[in-house]
């Protein structure tokens, strides 16, 4: 007898999953169930305004559940979402998501953690998600296998594909994709982050923090500054930001990028090379000459050379790793000329931990069934998923931004910054970092709140570390930390699963990493 009142509020609901329409049936069958002990003409409204008020409740707490991923495990307790949140409903912007619950009962008190990925324009799906930190890897047989070192046990992850033109996000507005810039990220993940948490109320109040790495090193700073701006705003309700992580960090092309003593002690490159890097043409110059359109002879002469010490077999961002030799699929989406060049200094996986992993993975997001499982691609965009290759045409000009002061002044707000560096990386080495913590500590004139010293991780050296930090209410509150993961890559949670989960606890706890008993 309510079939009339069921199909004219489904109508007004046409977004609505399938998932919440089978959950609010057994709604609307007992109010039909209670039309004969009621007046139903007095009483339609009142009743359909209670099932639009619990399909609105159910809609926000789940948003786009994915009911399995294909290839996925049984025994998984956690719930995950998927889907689009649009930033500019007048360009038609959508940021795609991922997000994982923390694998615990308690999953709703636990922290709430975004993750992003450099570039800029690579995956932080690809990456993070399935490469890096999260709860899955796909294994040799297309099957997804659990990664016990997901950083989903410690906290809820979020990991967000920014900015459009990145993996699946996208703009239904061409010209958005043209001279994209570091301005245009931070505000459009600000608004992401904003609707996400409408979306997931559950999470409004979570203590919330920012992690990525490599190009992140300007996206999270960047966007931190936005939302600490925001939560100054009169009648909001404000984001609970606590803290802030990057590894690998591009911070500054003066410091971070230089690698030739680096490659050089590892002998990597020859005496020569190094003589020549530090004389006619180094990293920083190399990057500056790509972004102003052209290099000189001298400069392609001197990585002409490094390329050819190093060679094709050694991977920049991991010194250690052996190639693969199995899946050619990634080569055959490697990007070529300029665009590669740039890359290949700044943030382009060539291979890390198990070296066909990536492949796996670009075969994986490119089955229709699992963007299917993931809602992406609903538009049906263009060409195929990819790691870093896309639409996008970021403002190469971006690369020079200091981002140095801005770190400073995040501290100076009382915002925590944790730094860390795997130490085989060459692309962002270690050495250059430490040296930008230790100017960040004395130019804000920190004290040092621990030396520099082992931390550990299974009763084995898991890296170095160091903290900073200052008097506060008469206690000594730690402000910035520089690690380093002892035998990571550039991309420090593939490679290290252990060693950074355990850095993933002390940074979210605020607590010191672990030191030996003794």
């Amino acid at each position: 007898m309510c079939r009339p009142l069921w199909s004219s509020w489904r109508a007004l609901l046409p977004g609505v999953t399938a998932e919440v329409m089978l959950e609010v049936t057994s709604l609307a069958e007992a109010v039909a169930a209670c039309r004969s002990e009621m007046r139903w003409e007095e009483q339609e409204n009142r009743f359909l305004g209670t099932i639009l008020f619990f399909v609105f409740l159910l809609q926000s707490c789940n948003g786009e559940l994915i009911k399995t991923l294909p290839g996925q495990p049984t025994n998984v307790s956690f719930q995950q979402h998927s889907g689009y949140i649009v930033t500019n409903e007048g360009h038609g912007r959508s940021l795609f998501y991922y997000f994982v619950e923390a694998d615990s009962v308690n999953h709703s008190s636990l922290p709430l953690t975004l993750w992003l990925n450099g570039g800029p324009g690579c995956s932080s799906v690809g990456f993070g998600a399935f490469m890096e930190n999260g709860p899955f890897q796909v294994g040799e047989n297309g099957e997804l296998v659990k990664n016990q070192y997901s950083w989903n046990l410690e906290s809820n992850m979020l990991y967000v594909e920014s900015p459009i033109g990145v993996g699946f996000s996208y703009s239904e507005t061409d010209e958005d994709y043209i001279d994209w810039n570091d301005t245009n990220t931070a505000y459009d993940n600000l608004v992401f982050i904003t609707k996400w948490l409408e979306k997931f109320p559950l999470y409004k109040d979570s203590e919330f923090f920012l992690v990525g790495e490599s190009y992140a090193g300007h996206y999270i700073p960047q966007v931190a500054e936005l939302i600490l701006n925001y939560n100054k705003s009169p009648g909001i309700a404000p984001i609970n930001l606590k803290a802030i992580a990057i590894g690998n960090p591009l911070l500054d092309i003066d410091i971070s990028v230089l690698a030739g003593e680096y490659l050089w002690s590892h002998g990597a490159i020859s005496d020569k090379t190094l003589m020549l890097e530090k004389t006619v043409c180094n990293d920083s110059k190399y990057l500056r000459e790509y972004i102003h359109s052209g290099w000189s002879q001298g400069c392609n002469d001197v990585f002409n050379r490094v390329d050819n010490e190093v060679s094709e077999d050694v991977a920049f961002d991991d010194l250690l790793l052996p190639k693969c030799l199995s899946t050619p699929s990634a080569q055959q989406f490697k990007p070529r000329g300029l665009h590669a060049k740039a890359h290949s200094s700044i943030d382009r996986v060539r291979s890390t931990g198990d070296p066909c992993l990536q492949s796996r993975i670009l075969t994986y997001l490119n089955r229709r069934d699992v963007q299917k499982a993931l809602y992406a691609n609903t538009t049906n965009l263009p060409g195929h998923w990819d790691f870093c290759l896309g639409p996008l045409v970021y403002q190469e000009e971006n690369l020079e931004i200091n981002i140095i002061p801005l770190v400073s002044d995040l501290i100076k707000a009382g915002l925590p910054i944790f730094l860390y560096s795997g130490d085989q990386d060459s692309k962002i080495p270690l050495t250059q970092t430490r040296i930008i913590a230790n100017n960040i500590a004395k130019g804000l004139k920190l004290t040092t709140l621990s030396k520099y010293r082992t931390w550990y991780n299974e009763k084995q050296v898991g890296g170095w570390s160091q903290s900073f930090g200052g008097l506060k209410d008469g206690k000594n509150i730690t402000y910035l930390t520089y690690a380093t993961v002892r035998g990571a890559a550039h991309e420090v949670p593939f490679t290290s699963p252990s060693q950074a989960l355990t850095l993933f606890h002390s940074f979210l706890n605020g607590s010191p990493l672990p030191r030996p008993k003794s």
